[in-house]
């Protein structure tokens, strides 16, 4: 997101953990948010929130859910 209000091009690389089976998770993130999943992650599942952030009222994006 920062890259498109840049308008540069700027990557990534989130390194995490499944909440569940505590299985590393790593991705790449460019700014256009197209994402690759790196070894050693399988098929991680990831969603986008579609939320307007201009009429976000809640502190929090996960309060708006």
């Amino acid at each position: 997101m920062q890259g498109r209000l840049l308008d540069k091009d700027l990557n990534s690389i989130v390194e995490t953990e499944c909440a569940i089976s505590h299985r590393p998770i790593v991705f790449e993130l460019d700014s256009d948010l197209r994402y690759s999943v790196l070894r050693p992650a399988e098929r991680p599942l990831f969603f986008v929130p579609l939320i307007d952030l201009a009429d976000l009222d809640a502190p929090c994006i996960v309060d708006d859910f």
